[in-house]
């Protein structure tokens, strides 16, 4: 098994409480603490490179407990919600260019309160990470959840957020602040709590992490000897 996979094959069970991951290779990230809360932006962001992404088109539910990245590598856990795991019409907010809307994944039962959704993904070579994704709920679905970053020794939680129930809303997060991020594996999950009834249910649709290209390390040299070179060649100019 290489390493990322093994860093999103396993996880806790999907509970909010106390716990990681149970195989999760993260690089060192350090302690980040309440300090992530203030550096995260919730306004419209640029979307850089997507680094992997979730259209939610053509899952079956009951088909597996993990649905794999329509763009580019990833896998998105839903074991901890079981029978909850349905699908529901979708929408083109938020998608990546060419995706249609199609489904959205739907997660239904306040017997879930406190379940999580977690998404694994190859960040090495990315920085800056965003993340942006379309949300809906019923009237009694699940209103006050929560995204977290796993950082590499606890739960992080990054920021709260609700949806409406009567239409799609956008969400957007800018994690460039968050230095501890860049270079990772990426592991985040969104929290479900809230629901008041046995039906009440949340939809996402058009998960996308995206993030700035890390440049490789024979690339930077490159470009380094690129520039002495053009500094050498403005000297011989400026001598003659």
């Amino acid at each position: 098994m290489n390493v990322f996979k093994a860093a999103v094959v396993a996880w806790s069970g999907g509970t909010a409480r106390a716990g990681g991951p149970r195989r999760v290779h993260l690089r060192g990230a350090g302690a980040v603490g309440a300090a992530v809360c203030a550096a995260i932006s919730c306004t419209a962001i640029a979307r850089g490179e997507v680094i992997a992404a979730w259209n939610m088109n053509g899952f079956v539910p009951g088909s597996s407990n993990a649905i794999a990245a329509s763009t580019g590598l990833g896998s998105l856990d839903i074991a901890p919600f079981g029978d909850g795991v349905g699908t529901l019409l979708g929408t083109s907010l938020g998608a990546v260019k060419g995706d249609l809307a199609g489904e959205s994944l739907s997660i239904a039962g306040n017997g879930y309160n406190g379940q999580a959704l977690t998404f694994g993904f190859d960040a090495t070579m990315h920085r800056d990470l965003t993340v942006s994704f379309a949300v809906r709920r019923s009237s009694t679905g699940f209103a006050t959840n929560r995204l977290e970053w796993w950082s590499g020794s606890k739960w992080t939680t990054l920021a709260t957020f609700g949806a409406s129930s009567t239409t799609w809303d956008l969400r957007a997060f800018d994690f460039s602040a968050v230095d501890a991020m860049d270079g990772q594996y990426g592991v985040f999950r969104f929290v479900l709590d809230g629901a008041t009834g046995s039906t009440g249910s949340i939809r996402f649709d058009n998960v996308v992490f995206s993030g700035t290209v890390v440049p490789a390390p024979g690339a930077l040299a490159l470009l380094s000897l690129a520039g002495v070179a053009g500094l050498g060649s403005r000297r011989q100019r400026s001598s003659r």
